[in-house]
């Protein structure tokens, strides 16, 4: 993979939790809150669940295998008063999952944060995967996302407060290969993001909505194998391959300890948009909306040649 279509930045990237979203300056900042983690038992919803109970928040953890689910909360319950309530589900169970978010309410109360983290990247080239396989990758990725949001939303309406991040990631914005189901729909996640807080601007309501990167993390996902057909066709990719690996430089706690202090709502001017938590989030809010908004920074746009715009 050639680095380059990332990009480079000037400021020097975060890769461990600093400053404002540090464990020790986020202790307590969501107690009382009930939150919700898809994708729970492992990884980058591990992390994102473990900095959710640090921060004071009790806890619904879903994920597809109880196994894993029971490790995380045995380690979000090492956190004072934190009580953290196991769910197993397929997400693309669409039944299933709206039952499950009714018994969270009725074990822990309303839904005060809502991470979507559930997803999968098969890793094959068009010609190696089914449609049925693709179409999985978005139902997972895409579907399952917005129908938490479609079930918890009524609530926070309500109530006029809440907080929802969905786990997106910087294959929304940048064509590789290998990944035509993942790539879409994550961009599919953070365009709904930003669509839907136009929505609850509009309403003037005080929920929040964020698509975030989650870094670059080696997760399982992370590390699908090149399969011997693949490598017959694409001998280049051995050296693919390293390239690739050299990209994932974050563990999983970064992600995690910015969730929680998204989930305190003091980002609020960074709402709707796509952010990494890569990124200095301080220097973010100290642009200003006004600045991101008028500049189009953070969110999915498209580039025309000099002279031409996007207009209707």
């Amino acid at each position: 993979m050639d680095a380059s279509k990332f990009g480079f930045s000037d400021p020097p990237l975060k890769h461990e939790p600093y400053g404002p979203i540090k464990p020790e300056a986020l202790k307590g900042a969501n107690k009382g809150k009930v939150a919700v983690v898809t994708g729970a038992g492992r990884g980058i919803g591990r992390a994102i669940s473990e900095n959710l109970a640090n921060s004071g928040a009790n806890l619904a953890i879903i994920d597809l295998l109880a196994e894993p689910l029971s490790e995380t909360k045995g380690i979000c319950e090492k956190y004072d008063g934190v009580k953290a309530n196991t769910y197993t589900c397929d997400v693309t169970d669409i039944a299933r999952l709206r039952s499950v978010l009714d018994q969270i309410v009725k074990d822990l109360g309303p839904i005060d944060i809502l991470v979507n983290n559930a997803g999968v990247s098969p890793g094959k080239p068009q010609w190696n995967e089914s449609f049925e396989q693709f179409w999985k990758t978005i139902e997972v990725n895409f579907k399952s996302h917005m129908a938490t949001i479609w079930h918890v939303l009524p609530s926070m309406r309500e109530r006029n407060s809440g907080i929802i991040i969905d786990i997106a990631s910087r294959a929304a914005t940048v064509d590789f290969p290998f990944a035509i189901g993942y790539n879409s729909s994550k961009c599919a996640d953070a365009r709904a993001i930003s669509t839907l807080q136009e929505e609850l601007d509009l309403d003037n309501l005080n929920i929040q909505t964020y698509a975030l990167h989650p870094g670059g993390v080696y997760t399982a996902m992370a590390a699908k194998e090149v399969t011997p057909q693949m490598l017959e066709k694409y001998p280049h990719l051995t050296q693919h391959g390293t390239d690739f690996r050299s990209l994932f430089k974050d563990g999983p706690e970064l992600c995690g300890a910015t969730c929680a202090y998204l989930a305190t709502g003091n980002a609020k001017e960074l709402r709707g948009l796509y952010l990494d938590c890569r990124q200095d989030v301080d220097r973010l809010k100290a642009a200003g909306r006004e600045k991101i908004q008028k500049e189009t920074l953070n969110t999915l746009t498209i580039k025309f040649l000099d002279g031409y715009k996007n207009e209707p």
